[in-house]
């Protein structure tokens, strides 16, 4: 991940985005389960934990191949690559974990195998930087990935293929490296049964075939686990979507941002749950904040109405467990959830844009409305093409909503005393199918 100075800013963004995926893509099985997940947990842990700093990204030393004026090779920094030394979650408990995540709604967990820091949580073969070679010395992946299947949580891997601990990263002709690297995704794809999701996490400056010889490792990822899904980062720092076609992979990712409306190409948005002064907040930081409820919940509504998923990083602590403030909020998010899920998972953006106003969510023959923005006691949409048999006011159905259709527009009414202060949700049941108020595909624009 990016250590950016961003603000959490739960936009409501109303551009359409186009990229091209193919129509096989789009009905694979696979993806399928990731479109109606919507929610999933990322989690940042290492042994960054035990100084409660930023994952690598806190190492005072050279990002070879990564921050313009880095010079290649490795620089030690002693203090924050001894950090293992004293690394002992003594209390990490995989299936507390994934006990947490699933009665928070999600759906999914994406874990990080190795950031850039280098430093592997995994029992490797590769190397003695890693969690076997701590006062702990237990495999996490191994841990986690067994309470996922025991659970039914899909389960997967973050991989970041710069590596600034390691000696080999973007020297010479970067062979020894690319063998090293694909050494380590053999060890993760074949040691710990199915493998839902690989997230990548970008190469450094350099021509991906050439340099960075990136068909080898995908071809190794497909060999392994054929029906693995992957982001759009296998790919140079910064240029996603602009590699080969073949490598594109399946969704992408915008970060600390809410994607733009985009329903022909899948993505996912990865926000922080913790702020912090210095826009980290990914692995565990006792200096951060978390987001509010409001953020949080409309995070999660602008993604789903977007036609995008969420994926919200959490940073559990040097002991191995997630912070109780952390944990509050993710209940809280769950409480809503519980309450709405139905406007959530399984469906689709749109059939409107969203914006200020809000956005809209559809599935089968019911359209949901999740309205941020009112105009006194009514919002007026362009006209729906199919006739509206029921509305109801989901946040509250004793506080009844109206609406006026005409062969222009939609007009909902409901009084301003009785609208929600986050996300009031407006049920509309159509005689038809929702979908088939796209036009060939394509939303209807809310200016």
């Amino acid at each position: 991940m990016k250590r950016l100075r961003t603000l959490f800013i739960p936009l409501l963004l109303i551009t359409v985005t186009v990229y091209g995926q193919n129509k096989e893509q789009q009905n694979s099985a696979a993806l399928k389960w990731f479109t109606d997940a919507r929610y999933g947990m990322f989690i940042h842990w290492d042994m960054s934990s035990v100084a409660g700093t930023e994952i690598s990204w806190s190492r005072k030393a050279t990002k070879p191949l990564d921050i313009t004026g880095d010079p290649a090779g490795y620089v030690e920094d002693p203090n924050y690559d001894n950090l293992y030394k004293k690394f002992n979650p003594a209390k990490f408990d995989a299936t507390e974990w994934v006990r947490i995540a699933k009665e928070a709604g999600m759906k999914y967990i994406v874990f990080t195998a190795k950031h850039h820091g280098g430093f592997a949580m995994w029992n490797t073969k590769t190397s003695d930087y890693s969690i076997m070679n701590t006062p702990y010395g237990k495999d996490a992946i191994k841990q986690l990935a067994a309470a996922c299947h025991k659970a039914g949580m899909k389960f997967g891997l973050y991989y970041s293929q710069r590596d600034w601990h390691n000696p080999l990263y973007g020297i010479g002709d970067n062979k020894a490296y690319i063998n090293y690297m694909n050494e380590q995704i053999r060890e993760l794809l074949t040691s710990y049964g199915k493998i839902d999701i690989i997230w990548w996490d970008s190469y450094g400056v350099g021509d991906l075939e050439k340099f960075w010889q990136i068909g080898s490792t995908y071809d190794l990822v497909k060999k392994l686990q054929p029906d693995i899904i992957m982001n759009n980062r296998l790919a140079v720092l910064g240029d996603y979507n602009k590699q080969p076609a073949r490598y594109l992979g399946d969704w992408d990712t915008p970060e600390q941002t809410i994607g733009k409306f985009q329903n022909n190409r899948l993505w996912e948005s990865c926000f922080t749950l913790v702020h912090t002064p210095d826009g980290g907040g990914w692995s565990y930081r006792p200096d951060g904040k978390v987001h509010s409820y409001a953020e949080c919940i409309n995070a999660l509504v602008g993604c789903a109405t977007g036609d995008g998923n969420l994926l919200l990083g959490i940073g559990p602590d040097a002991t191995g467990v997630i912070p109780a403030d952390q944990q509050e909020r993710l209940a809280q998010i769950s409480q809503w959830l519980k309450k709405y899920q139905e406007s959530i998972y399984g469906t689709r953006g749109g059939p409107y844009t969203n914006g200020t106003w809000g956005g809209a969510t559809f599935k089968g023959k019911k359209i949901y409305l999740h309205i941020r923005k009112w105009n006194g006691d009514s919002l007026t949409l362009p006209t729906l093409k199919g006739k509206i048999v029921k509305c109801t006011n989901l946040t509250n159905e004793s506080n009844r909503a109206t609406f006026v259709q005409d062969n222009k527009n939609l007009t909902i009414k409901l009084s301003a005393d009785k609208q929600d202060s986050i996300d009031t949700i407006i049920m509309l049941e159509l005689a038809g199918d929702a979908s088939d108020e796209l036009t060939n595909g394509k939303p209807i624009a809310v200016k």
